[in-house]
Formats: C-alpha cells, sequence, structure tokens
C-alpha cells in the first residue's frame, strides 16, 4: 500500500481521499490536511469536480465545507485577515490568509508551489500561504509572519510553520533573468551558493536550479521563527507525480491539490 510517512508527517487514507497532516499540528488538536491525488478529485475553481472534491475533504476532516474560505490566488504577496467566512469573489488577487476565529477553514491549492500552514498555539491563530517563486521573491511568509505578530500579539518564536508538498531545487530549473533576480532580492544572505545553483546548459542556454524552500526557511528564521518549528514535509511534487499534482510535470492540463487548516 502506498503511504508517505515520515519524522513530520502522516498518511491518511478513508477510503475516499488520501491527504497527509503534520504531526505538530496533530499534536495540538488543529484540523488539516495536504491532500494527495485521487480519482475525480480536483481543487482548481474552474474544475467541475471542485465542489465534490471539498465534500470529500470536509467529511474526511469532520469540516463543514461552508466554513471553507477559498482566495482567489494570482501569486500576489496579499494577506488578508479574515474574521468570518468570505465569498471568493471578495477575496481577488489573495494568496495568504490568518484568522484567530473558530468554524473558519483556511484553503489554499497548488500543483508545485509552496502552501505553508501556519499555528501560534498561544494566541491561537493560524495561517495558510501560497506561495510560488513569485510570492517567495515577494516574501509573502515573512510578510504572514509580520501581519500575525503586528496584529495578533504573536511572537515569531511561538509560530509553528508547516511546508507542504511542493517542487524543490532538484527540479526548479529556471533562465537565467530568474536566477539574476533572485540573486538582486536575496543579496543580504550569505547563502546565495546554497539556494542557487548552475544546472544544464539547453538549447544553448545554462540554466539554473533554485531553492525556494530554503530561501523562506531563511527569511523565517531570519524573523524569529525557530528552525525546530519550521517544519518540512520534505516532498518534492515533481519526484513524487504518481501522488501529487505539478503543473510541470502534467502540463497545461494540470489539476490542483489543497491544503486547508482550521482552530
Amino acid at each position: 500500500m502506498f503511504h508517505f510517512s515520515n519524522e513530520n508527517i502522516v498518511y491518511k487514507n478513508n477510503g475516499k481521499i488520501e491527504y497527509i497532516q503534520f504531526k505538530r499540528l496533530l499534536k495540538y488538536g488543529i484540523k488539516h490536511a495536504y491532500t494527495l491525488k485521487g480519482e475525480n478529485l480536483d481543487f482548481s475553481s474552474n474544475s467541475q469536480d471542485e465542489p465534490d472534491s471539498y465534500l470529500r475533504l470536509g467529511k474526511a476532516l469532520e469540516l463543514d465545507e461552508k466554513t471553507f474560505v477559498k482566495p482567489v490566488q494570482t501569486h500576489t504577496d496579499v494577506v488578508q485577515c479574515i474574521d468570518c467566512v468570505r465569498p471568493s469573489e471578495e477575496l481577488q488577487n489573495v494568496d495568504g490568509l490568518i484568522t484567530n476565529q473558530k468554524g473558519i477553514t483556511l484553503t489554499t491549492k497548488n500543483a508545485d508551489c509552496i502552501l505553508f500552514l501556519m499555528y501560534d498555539p498561544v494566541q491561537k491563530v493560524i495561517a495558510n500561504v501560497h506561495s510560488g517563486w513569485k510570492g517567495t521573491f515577494q516574501k509573502i511568509a515573512e510578510k504572514t509572519v509580520v501581519k500575525m505578530i503586528n496584529l495578533y500579539d504573536c511572537k515569531p518564536e511561538n509560530i509553528l510553520v508547516c511546508i507542504c508538498p511542493s517542487i524543490r531545487k532538484c527540479h526548479f530549473e529556471v533562465d537565467e533573468d530568474v536566477k539574476d533576480l533572485c540573486s538582486e532580492i536575496f543579496k543580504f544572505t550569505n547563502r546565495l551558493e546554497d539556494i542557487i545553483e548552475v544546472g544544464e546548459v539547453k538549447n544553448g542556454k545554462i540554466k539554473y536550479m533554485i531553492d525556494t524552500v530554503l530561501i523562506n526557511q531563511i527569511l523565517l528564521e531570519d524573523l524569529g521563527v525557530k528552525k525546530s518549528n519550521i517544519i518540512d514535509c520534505g516532498i518534492c511534487s515533481v519526484c513524487n507525480q504518481d501522488k501529487i499534482h505539478s503543473a510541470r510535470a502534467e502540463g497545461e492540463h494540470f489539476k490542483r491539490a489543497t491544503a486547508v487548516i482550521s482552530l
């Protein structure tokens, strides 16, 4: 039987949907999940399977689908604080959500991009953040933690940050323009050699491999998030494309997974 399990995550299968959960969040009783591939399962907003996909996930987690807050993600650095369930129409161009309210389920979706599930067990605040390379270059995860600090009195050393499956350095291949942009934005760190690696030459052009997960880890640690509280599932979406959605692997008609979290 297939399963993902390691020191940070557990695999779940209720017969109708497969997903992973983070052990640290389960320790606090936080309902959450990151979905794996499944038959007729797709969380893309234009998919005919989307309504039933959320229904199946809600039943598995014992969450009312009416509590799901679904932002319209467009690779921005916009993070919204949510105090009641709001329709997607009110959350255009939003890629991060924060709440301290029960009865609200924060959702994001991906097919290679990083999804962060955050929780402050002291202030009882959660966040859910979508961060592709554009969001990472705009430091959306960092901005989310800053909002948690400024608006909810969170202390960075208390915040748990869980990193869902995403494309990793082994497969995130870019051209020189993106590499140069990365070098310019993150020149403050002394770890550029770890972040950027020279790749293969293809069609006469040098390719570069970028570690967006490491970038975010550096940004979060610089804010005061403890290294031990940054919990990475360690799963590459491209390496595991048989069970995890990947736009790079699936091509034009790729499907999406979702990450959800609720107090």
